[in-house]
């Protein structure tokens, strides 16, 4: 389960149930089936995997891997998986595999990489294999137009999209201690939030005696100002990019980000914010917020304030101070928190093996219906039912002692076959019941994911005009933020730098292009000219 299985949970909402699509099941057994259809052929299969949730994962062997030993056998395949956590790593062991003409059949990809492999021209065209026809399951967790509006040019269908996780869980979260220990409510505007984090730097919230506590941390890495701080929103920037009044906004490089600057200067004059947060790493202000230094920080990660993640902040707080209670919070008066998340990860299909072998490619996609449907997804979720879960109806209640034994405990190995569906049973209508959710995380959950969020923008791929790296331009505006904050001590100067972002590292060019390729992916009003 990725992460914790406990993750969307039991706060999830059923939905009406789906019936599995079973045209596409290979029978499991070697003699011809009921119908007197013959078994397909043995083929061999190469995947490659990846998600952010394989960090120190190792498949178990033999009949241990339940999973690979189900999906050998229900297709007449031999399938070999390389995996590993979604990052440069990953690409550049698949890089090397695809430079040495031994490319997966099918293999998952970030965003930016599937670019340079379907340019050049590794990758198969997927129009004939990933249709509604062969793929039903699949098309459950996306629709035919987010797949359209996903492609790198309209019209083509070069890459599908990996499955993924619609809601987000952005908040920040506050010490409740704190407040209550200073008389203070919680903040619901921007100068109430101030004065909190005033207080929580000056009141000695802690009980210490000693005035050794900040409002606020975050973690910059000595490169970035991240949307961490509240500043961005209570400027009306939500996430990265945004359509307003029917125009593209690039959030981190509009003219209105002078307003942001001049209010982190505030905070940072008026010694509210961890002084180390610009050269704070990830999860440096999350261990600072654990070791009661700080009673505020930002995260979009679910579990960082659950009682039953061993390792949360919460947990780690109360290992020092037993009353310690971070809550998520929405502390400015604005209409949203964040938006919605994006498709970002892609399942490729590997040229070579729909050139020369096309029946490796059909029974892949075969396999990946299954994974999709729901039979594939609780045995890659939740495990084996009535030994690792039992289901009644749409309810699917966790036996949790056999799955820490067998699953968690044994390094949460069913990611792997995992990576194709994202943590969200009620896609499927299904409702989990895991007893280890107390009620305080699923009030917690509840709270995060009712925060209100908006889509972005449509699904579509965002490519800068052919030469101009999107990387380097971040870069320059990176610097450019830093240099207002810490070395101006204001937003004043921002305007000049925003022009020259525009012009000299071309954000113009770069702008203008994402908005002629929304407006592609648009079916209806098209956007304005960016300015």
């Amino acid at each position: 389960m990725k992460k914790l299985t406990l993750l969307g949970l039991a706060t999830m909402f059923a939905l009406t149930g789906c019936s599995d699509n079973k045209a596409t099941d290979t029978p499991a057994t070697g003699s011809p089936n009921a119908t007197g259809t013959a078994k397909p052929a043995k083929l061999a299969l190469n995947w490659s995997v990846a998600s952010g949730y394989l960090a120190n994962v190792t498949l178990p062997s033999g009949d241990k891997d339940f999973v690979k030993k189900a999906i050998e056998e229900k297709f007449n395949v031999d399938l070999k998986i390389d995996y590993m956590v979604m990052g440069k790593e990953y690409h550049d062991k698949l890089n090397a595999t695809l430079a040495g003409g031994a490319a997966p059949d099918l293999f998952i990809a970030g965003g930016a990489e599937s670019q340079k492999y379907i340019t050049d021209g590794i990758t198969a065209n997927l129009a004939p294999y990933f249709t509604k026809e062969a793929l039903p399951n699949y098309y459950k967790w996306v629709s035919k137009d987010e797949v359209d509006a996903f492609q790198l040019k309209q019209g083509e269908f070069t890459r599908a999209i990996d499955p993924f996780q619609r809601n987000s869980y952005a908040s920040w979260y506050i010490r409740q201690d704190w407040l209550d220990k200073l008389g203070l409510k919680s903040p619901k505007n921007y100068a109430e939030l101030t004065n909190v984090m005033t207080q929580f730097t000056k009141g000695d919230p802690d009980g210490n005696g000693k005035q050794d506590t900040y409002g606020f941390s975050a973690a910059g890495s000595g490169v970035t100002l991240p949307f961490d701080f509240p500043q961005w929103l209570n400027n009306g920037f939500v996430a990265d990019f945004q359509i307003v009044d029917n125009s593209y906004v690039d959030n981190r490089t509009d003219l209105k980000v002078q307003g942001v600057l001049d209010q982190v200067v505030e905070w940072n004059n008026a010694g509210i914010v961890d002084p180390d947060w610009f050269l704070n790493k990830a999860p440096a202000h999350l261990d600072k917020a654990a070791q009661g230094k700080v009673g505020m920080f930002f995260s979009g990660d679910k579990s960082v304030a659950l009682d039953s993640l061993a390792t949360s902040v919460q947990n780690r707080s109360k290992a020092l101070d037993p009353k310690a209670n971070w809550q998520p919070i929405f502390p400015l008066d604005k209409p949203i928190i964040w938006k919605y998340n994006v498709p970002e990860a892609t399942i490729l299909i590997s040229k070579t093996s729909a050139d020369k072998t096309p029946d490796k490619v059909k029974r892949s996609l075969e396999i990946l219906n299954w994974l999709t449907g729901e039979e594939g997804f609780l045995l890659t979720h939740y495990g084996q039912e009535g030994k690792h879960y039992t289901k009644a109806g749409n309810k699917i209640t966790l036996n949790v002692a056999n799955f820490e034994a067998d699953i968690a405990k044994a390094g949460n190995w069913l990611n792997v076959y995992a990576a194709f569906t994202p943590e969200e049973p009620n896609i499927l209508g299904f409702e989990l019941i895991d007893s280890r959710i107390s009620e305080h995380d699923r009030a917690i959950l509840k709270t995060v994911e009712s925060f209100p969020k908006h889509n972005a923008l449509p699904p579509v791929s965002l490519v800068p005009p052919a030469g101009i790296n999107i990387g380097d331009f971040r870069k320059e505006m990176s610097k450019f933020h830093i240099k207002a904050v810490l070395e101006d001590k204001s937003g004043k100067n921002w305007p000049q730098y925003r022009e020259e972002l525009m012009t000299k590292f071309k954000g113009r060019e770069i702008f203008t292009e994402y908005t002629k390729q929304i407006n592609g992916a648009l079916k209806d009003k098209k956007l304005n000219d960016f300015k």
